[in-house]
């Protein structure tokens, strides 16, 4: 499965518009609801989210803008008199809506709902280093629906894959690493940089990046900087002795992919 091919598809479906809540973000009132709400893609970079939606028929003092990371409790990011606005430094991913206002009057329901969720594909995935049987796999290929990631054998020139397990040291004990697709011995794939995680709910788009990044077993998370431009954490981080060799090393992993390009926000995974 392409990346890039279901990409499109999927930014579709992980901004759809909810419809006006019942249950408003902040005061209730008698304006009508704001509509046409959406993310600015072009606009959005690192943790910097730009929100654009439409005008309401009547003259308003302005609009607040909330945020929620699961639409039960909201907060209010933005007062703004025009009809965009750009969440900065943003430190989750998660879902916005709008109200108009009028001094104490405020819309009757929320704005549609937009979100910034990243796809969380739930599988466990498992890849192994250069001390496993030459025939288990040791690549993987990012994928944009659930169950969708793919491991195969980085050895094989068919195969391009993102990143794949490798064992610098040489020792062939538990020391393991990830490797850029596109670095080492079996670097015929994907350049992908990765970052050692300060937040488990954002990377940090100016930070280091390395190209090879050893695990170590108290690691539960690691950030990827794929090369298209779109980023991925790696969590549930586990790093076990491969049972079908003497000394290759097994690694266990669930990720989640951001969808807006460019945008580094994720959930609390």
């Amino acid at each position: 499965m392409k990346k890039l091919g279901l990409l499109a598809l999927m930014l579709g479906v992980a901004l759809i518009a909810g419809c006006a809540g019942d249950d408003p973000a902040g005061p209730g009132g008698t304006l009508e609801s704001v509509t046409g709400l959406e993310i600015d893609e072009d606009n959005c970079e690192g943790r910097d989210i730009a929100l654009t939606w439409d005008a309401v028929s009547i003259d308003v003092d302005g609009y607040k803008v909330y945020f929620s990371t699961d639409e039960s409790e909201w907060t209010e990011v933005g007062d703004v008199t025009e009809t965009t606005f750009t969440h900065t430094g943003a430190t989750s991913a998660g879902y916005y809506t709008v109200k108009a206002y009028k001094g104490d009057d405020y819309s009757e329901n929320n704005s549609n709902v937009v979100n910034t969720l990243p796809v969380n594909d739930t599988a466990t995935y498992r890849i192994y280093d250069n001390f496993s049987p030459a025939d288990k796999h040791s690549g993987f290929i990012f994928g944009t629906t659930q169950g969708g990631g793919q491991t195969g054998l980085a050895s094989s020139t068919s195969f391009r894959q993102d990143i794949y397990a490798w064992d610098l040291s040489g020792k062939g004990d538990d020391d393991v690493w990830l490797l850029s697709g596109d670095f080492g011995d079996y670097g015929n794939g994907n350049k992908t940089l990765m970052q050692e995680p300060d937040a488990a709910t954002y990377c940090d788009l100016t930070g280091n990046w390395y190209q090879s990044y050893q695990l170590y077993t108290t690691d539960e998370r690691v950030y990827c900087k794929l090369y298209d431009g779109y980023y991925a954490k790696i969590y549930d981080l586990a790093i076990t002795p491969d049972p079908d060799s003497e000394n290759g090393t097994e690694v266990s992993f669930s990720y989640e992919l951001q969808l807006i390009k460019g945008v580094t926000l994720f959930t609390d995974k």
